[in-house]
């Protein structure tokens, strides 16, 4: 106990004095002290967030660490799939995952538990949950959205459950897009490149008070050339926006992708290569009523089913199973989701010094997924939830946020998930922030109920071989985190600065061990049946670390966006998930450097390193991992018509590197860009 009050300690004498620091440059390098100040010295140019507290508030006057990703950010970095954006995210890692079962799939995570589907960071898209019920995590490439309409993405860094619930355990990503009214005229966009061919056709206008916009798009990705993981996908996505009066506006949002990804190594035994098809549509409406410039109330309801259907062959396995058939098994694995979800939010202030919100939701649920729960029968998951949360500024420098978030599901009962902080405006460019937050993970299908078995046929009469992947007992516990924070944001000159110091401890984290098997009658069992694997809660673990984000304006034209992260996990490595303390690099930077010269060009650098780590799930240890990307661009207005043609390399100076796995090697690629507007 005391290592862990010198080890933080530690932590925070570092953070104040960085802080001094800053304040003796302010004071003596740049002369600049202020005595009398009023709020607008305190919001600035700081850009507003609304996805922490669900208030909208300066990122300095969130209650956790935010980082905001703009159009032009995502634009300069010239990053065309959506998960690898977070890589400019401080503490996130990212790479490309490929399995037997799941395909292949970026694995992003934050702080930690790096898992093909790192189910601790709920994700919203224009306020609907992505995540999957089934694997607790996101298929990134079937979101049907298009880079070119987002408008911004909020990540909350840090337990985020007081605001959107379980699933919030690690922070939340918000992916808001373009309104309707943002959209005018016509966009074409083309991308070719290695590996990878993109078309996308965008159309916004309004009729009236009605604004609407919609989007068409086709990715075609081969993948990895080590793996059989090639991705299509076509989908359609529109929205619309309805005035109905000065107090009433009605959103419609409406989403449908379909496709087809590449399953199963080159290289298996037992299952040949396969391709799983996908189906999904999401729909989403918003009424929001302006009782007056303080005071709103939103109703929104939306629906969303997911499909996808797997077919594998099984081999000749007579080498290995004397007995069994010459002929082909064949294994099905057809998995629907649905999810319906209706929530109510009620925001509103008393005085200047007051505000707050809360409000409510219910969800139900639907799974059907006979090769993960061993049941032909649709299953059904309903949760209830309500939050609160409250803003106070007790002082001109001091503002005080409080939260909770009271949720029962099916799984795990009722839960609580509170949050409190205090932020010190001790100067119009310096705020210190302190931190109290409590989250909880609900297990996900696979955890909870994953009993799968493969039924062999042979030539012996009476006699079928089986093969038991997984036997869960259910019942788990919701993994817990309880997390502390001291965060700074300050800005000297041109020098913005976001820092962080966090400390986090983690109970009844969700693991596997060896469970005992005996298989019906009838049923000759292939492995050892003490050696069949079944989830529980297991364990404790603790997460320290630091990290930083800092934007710099070096002159007029050119900009640098810095980030670094250093975390330690620590814990029992015997009772916790195999590779379960090295699941995420102990150091990761990212770097955007982006200039802007005459007459339309701009270029970009980005630069990505991970540290050794050894992931979760594969069980190999991935090396010091160094990426470089570079993008030339060229805009231009020709009559009607005006655009931008950009070229990207991704790798620049290695010739391939190792991500996620030992065999997931990346290749340097180049990509065209075109986008043309008219």
């Amino acid at each position: 106990m005391a290592f862990k009050v010198n080890m933080i300690m530690k932590h925070i004498n570092t953070l104040l004095i960085g802080i001094l620091s800053i304040f003796t440059i302010n004071a003596y390098g740049f002369g600049v002290v202020e005595t009398e100040v009023d709020e607008d010295d305190y919001i600035g140019d700081v850009p507003y967030v609304l996805t922490v507290s669900r208030l909208s508030q300066p990122v300095s006057d969130a209650p956790s660490a935010v980082t905001v990703i703009d159009k032009e950010m995502i634009r300069a970095s010239g990053i065309v799939e959506l998960p690898e954006i977070f890589r400019l995210v401080p503490g996130f890692y990212v790479g490309a995952n490929a399995s037997l079962v799941h395909g292949t799939n970026h694995a992003v995570s934050y702080h930690g538990m790096t898992t093909a589907y790192a189910g601790g960071m709920q994700v919203l898209v224009d306020g609907r949950s992505a995540y999957s019920p089934l694997y607790g995590g996101v298929q990134w490439s079937e979101l049907p959205i298009s880079i070119a309409d987002i408008e911004r993405i909020e990540v909350t860094r840090g337990p985020n459950a007081a605001s959107y619930g379980a699933n919030s355990y690690f922070g939340v990503i918000n992916i808001i897009t373009s309104s309707a009214s943002e959209v005018r005229g016509n966009s074409v966009i083309a991308r070719h490149g290695s590996q990878r061919n993109e078309v996308f056709y965008r159309h916004g206008s309004n009729v009236g008070d009605l604004n609407y916009r919609f989007t068409a798009g086709y990715t075609q990705d081969n993948g990895l050339h080590t793996r059989n993981d090639f991705k299509r996908t076509r989908f359609v996505n529109a929205r619309a926006d309805y005035q109905l009066d000065s107090n009433d506006n009605i959103e419609f949002i409406f989403g449908i992708a379909a496709g087809a990804r590449g399953e199963g190594d080159f290289d298996q035994i037992l299952y040949t290569p396969t391709t799983r098809k996908i189906r999904n549509h999401n729909e989403l409406i918003r009424w929001k009523h302006q009782f007056s410039d303080t005071n709103e109330f939103t109703l929104q309801a939306y629906h969303a089913f997911d499909r996808s259907d797997t077919t594998f062959t099984t081999v000749d396995i007579r080498p290995f199973i004397p007995i069994a058939l010459n002929e082909n098994e064949v294994v099905r694995n057809p998995v629907e989701q649905e999810r319906f979800d209706i929530e109510a939010q009620h925001n509103f202030s008393l005085g200047r010094d007051w505000r707050f919100v809360w409000g409510g939701n219910i969800r139900r649920d639907t799974m059907y997924a006979p090769f993960y729960l061993g049941t032909s029968k649709k299953d059904y998951f309903d949760l209830q939830r309500l939050f609160g949360h409250v803003e106070w500024r007790a002082h001109r420098k001091l503002l005080l946020n409080a939260g909770a978030m009271v949720e029962h599901n099916d799984f795990t009962g009722t839960d609580i998930s509170p949050r409190i902080s205090a932020n010190f405006n001790i100067h119009p460019n310096h705020t210190i922030r302190l931190g109290f937050s409590s989250a909880l993970r609900t297990p996900n299908y696979v955890e909870e109920k994953f009993d799968t078995s493969i039924l062999i046929p042979t030539t012996v009469p009476n006699v079928t071989l089986i093969e038991k992947l997984n036997n869960n007992p259910g019942n788990l516990d919701p993994e817990r985190i309880i997390s502390r924070e001291i965060g700074y944001l300050g800005k000297v000159g041109s020098l913005n600065i976001d820092a962080r110091l966090f400390h986090d401890n983690l109970y009844d984290q969700i693991s596997t061990e060896d469970v005992l098997y005996v298989p019906p009658a009838g049923l000759t069992l292939i492995s050892d049946p003490e050696d069949v694997e079944g989830a529980i809660n297991l364990g404790s673990a603790e997460v320290n670390g630091f990290e930083t984000q800092l934007k710099w304006d070096i002159t007029r034209k050119t900009n640098l966006l810095l980030n670094y992260a250093h975390v330690r996990i620590r814990g029992d490595e015997e009772r916790l998930e195999r590779d379960f303390i090295d699941s995420m690099p102990s150091n990761t930077v990212s770097a955007l450097i982006t200039h802007r010269f005459n007459h339309g060009w701009d270029a970009s650098l980005a630069y990505y390193q991970t540290s050794e780590a050894t992931l979760m799930g594969d069980g190999q240890t991935v090396d010091l991992i160094r990426r470089c990307d570079m993008r030339l661009a060229k805009q231009f207005d020709i009559s009607r018509f005006n655009g931008e043609f950009s070229l990207v390399v991704e790798n620049l100076f290695n010739k391939h590197y190792l991500e996620f796995a030992e065999n997931n090697e990346h290749k340097r690629r180049l990509r065209l860009n075109l986008t043309v507007n008219f």
